[in-house]
């Protein structure tokens, strides 16, 4: 990879607006984590805005907290925009007028390299591509640099279960280890820690399971209502969609977030077949092979019967 339009156009402003996609995870989080210590450590100013909080579960990587929801006055000099395949996915209004320059630093495949400067390599983690470029480029960083990028690489791969993990993204934990990242703990804290409302959440989603199409399609499914109901947030689901592909028979999993208005789809699936292409036949949606998303504008009753007839026929090509 080659950084010098990166570094040329970081030291030549100062101010710095650092975002990424609603319902932030892992990679984002500790992406943004990295890079805006990166940039305060060059002696610029950053501040980092999502749509959405910080999923209570991953809050031990927003240490200290810099992340805010609260959208900041501008403009700034540059907007970087971390992983996320185009601006829309960032949840919020002219974004591009917020910054004379966007940097694109993502690793989704249907990017729309709407930046200055794009980095964008798909199967590649968001934190291993500022990982190569703190390694190529002869930055060193801290411990606790370290273990945001160890998070977002690992959440990244779900645990290193998906299949864009391989020897290179091994090796890069590898020497993240070497320099102190705690492994088990950082796996612990990620996946196997949750608060009693996360859990009643979770409880209630468990208990819609379904599978249609000769059981190679799991579903479940979560009303937004019961985030009121519980007193739940947002990031009190995350993970709930990698359950779904749990079944030996199941193919593809979806995890349905649905309203009186709209029908969310977080899909997952095995075997190489791609949920990517599927979400894209939805306008809007996109991901990767193995995780990917859309919106369909119409209530569950409606929206999930269209879904299943996209993925009958896709399963009939496979």
């Amino acid at each position: 990879m080659t950084w010098s339009e990166l570094q040329s156009l970081i030291d030549k402003n100062n101010t710095f607006l650092i975002t990424s996609h609603v319902n932030p995870d892992g990679d984002s989080i500790g992406s943004q984590m990295a890079f805006h210590w990166y940039l305060t450590t060059a002696g610029k100013r950053a501040v980092v805005y999502n749509a959405d909080p910080v999923p209570a579960r991953l809050s031990f990587i927003h240490q200290p907290p810099v992340i805010s929801t609260q959208k900041p006055d501008g403009p700034f000099d540059v907007l970087v925009v971390l992983d996320s395949s185009n601006l829309s996915r960032l949840g919020w209004k002219d974004a591009d007028k917020t910054a004379a320059t966007i940097i694109n630093i993502d690793h989704h495949r249907d990017n729309t390299r709407f930046g200055a400067v794009n980095h964008v390599h798909p199967g590649a983690a968001t934190g291993e591509i500022l990982y190569r470029f703190f390694t190529e480029c002869d930055i060193d960083f801290p411990l606790r640099v370290a273990e945001y990028l160890y998070v977002a690489i690992m959440t990244d791969t779900g645990g290193f279960r998906f299949s864009n993990t391989n020897g290179g993204i091994l090796r890069i934990c590898g020497s993240l280890a070497d320099m102190g990242a705690d492994c088990a703990r950082l796996h612990e804290l990620s996946y196997a820690f949750f608060s009693p409302t996360a859990m009643k959440l979770q409880s209630r989603i468990w208990s819609t399971l379904a599978f249609h199409l000769e059981n190679r399609v799991c579903t479940m499914e979560l009303p937004l209502k019961l985030f009121d109901e519980l007193g739940a947030a947002p990031g009190d689901s995350e993970g709930m969609a990698d359950m779904t592909i749990m079944a030996d028979s199941v193919t593809v999993g979806m995890l349905l977030k649905h309203d009186e208005r709209q029908t969310h789809f977080s899909l997952r699936s095995r075997d190489g077949f791609d949920v990517g292409d599927i979400a894209r036949k939805i306008k809007g949606g996109g991901g990767h092979t193995n995780a990917a998303g859309c919106t369909i504008e119409q209530p569950l009753e409606r929206a999930l019967p269209v879904m299943l007839g996209i993925i009958r026929q896709e399963l009939r090509q496979a």
